[in-house]
């Protein structure tokens, strides 16, 4: 076996990876095809604890009966403004992708629009989404509830909340746009799930144990408690933003939300809910980025801290890894990589390495 604690893998050939494995699992082509790309922005983007880490649960669960590989994703509420869109317990990716289309094609006309979504599934990164309508010139709003409760409500001993991730994304004259996209813990939790397949330990405000101490050990955070960042605030945060992915479009929330690995035969009934603001509908598209080159200046410009070099844009340090990744290839560590061997092996695909 190579002893190599990082490979790496193409975009092309990790593509081609996931997009046939689906296909063998029952997805049809262009839906497989859909929803690996929003997977594999994740590893190019340096979001590697929602990239193709989470593709072997995505093959469980579909295998297993708890993820519809042939959903029909369809609208069963709208006015010309909203709308809300059952996911048909497909994966999330595809779900959330649908949705979002929609929200940016009701928003065409130059109105304000907002998508909520029921009966989805885990959707990979919010940013994703957000980013859709920021290369259309909208603002775009991206929010979801976890796929598993490990946050206590602040004060209690039971996990009843995900960390609900939210992102928003601003359109620039920069080759990205400037991108908020954060869960509400101070770690996401995929992020302790890459730790744990790697054997590494994990910092000490992550998470607790079981038994509601700090832990280090990877392996024991998964079966405790993440933290919210911010203490209370982050408690509150994570709680609003899981009430707006679920209390407009009736998805699950609370104990009623499933384990996203536990429980891989049930459906979850993911909740999302998606938004834009069509810059030209406020001012001027020009004079709105105008303002924002003249933002991005003054905040590249600030006095800088001893010892840093240069102050990034949020969602910059992400643009860059995606230009560098997709030169160089995707790293993917040595656990993985064995777990992705195995589910090539299996469906008689392709899993071609760089090294």
């Amino acid at each position: 076996m190579d002893d190599k604690s990082e490979h790496l893998i193409t975009e092309a050939a990790l593509l081609a990876f996931c997009t046939q494995v689906l296909e063998k699992i029952g997805v049809p082509a262009d839906d497989a095809l859909l929803a690996s790309k929003n997977l594999i922005e994740a590893d190019l983007r340096g979001v590697h604890s929602h990239g193709v880490v989470r593709f072997p649960i995505y093959v469980k669960r579909i295998l297993d009966g708890g993820t519809n590989p042939k959903a029909k994703v369809s609208v069963v509420r709208q006015t010309r403004t909203t709308a809300v869109v059952d996911g048909d317990n497909g994966l999330g990716h595809l779900v959330g992708i649908r949705a979002m289309e929609l929200a940016i094609d009701k928003a065409s006309d130059g109105d304000c629009a907002f998508v909520a979504v029921n009966n989805s599934n885990h959707f990979g990164t919010a940013a994703y989404y957000a980013e859709m309508a920021a290369r259309k010139n909208m603002i775009g709003l991206s929010f979801t509830i976890g796929a598993i409760n490990h946050m206590a409500p602040w004060g209690g001993a039971e996990a009843v909340l995900g960390n609900n991730p939210f992102a928003i994304a601003f359109p620039t004259r920069e080759p990205f746009p400037i991108v908020l996209d954060m869960a509400c813990s101070v770690a996401a939790r995929g992020k302790i799930i890459v730790a744990a397949k790697e054997g590494k330990p994990i910092p000490g405000d992550w998470a607790t144990g079981p038994d509601g101490l700090p832990t280090t050990d990877a392996v024991e955070a998964l079966k405790g408690f993440v933290i919210p960042v911010g203490g209370p605030k982050g408690y509150a945060l994570t709680l609003a933003v899981g009430l707006l992915s679920t209390m407009l479009s009736g998805a699950y929330f609370g104990r009623d939300v499933g384990d996203l690995y536990e429980k891989t035969t049930e459906a979850q009934n993911g909740g999302h809910l998606f938004g834009v603001l069509p810059v030209s509908s406020f001012d001027d598209l020009d004079a709105y980025l105008d303002r924002m080159d003249k933002g991005i200046g003054d905040i590249r410009g600030a006095k800088k801290a001893a010892g840093v070099e240069r102050i990034y844009l949020p969602g910059e340090r992400e643009y860059l890894s995606l230009v560098s990744h997709r030169k160089n290839g995707i790293p993917i560590g040595r656990a993985l990589t064995e777990e992705l061997r195995a589910i090539a092996q299996e469906y008689g695909v392709t899993f071609d390495l760089i090294s």
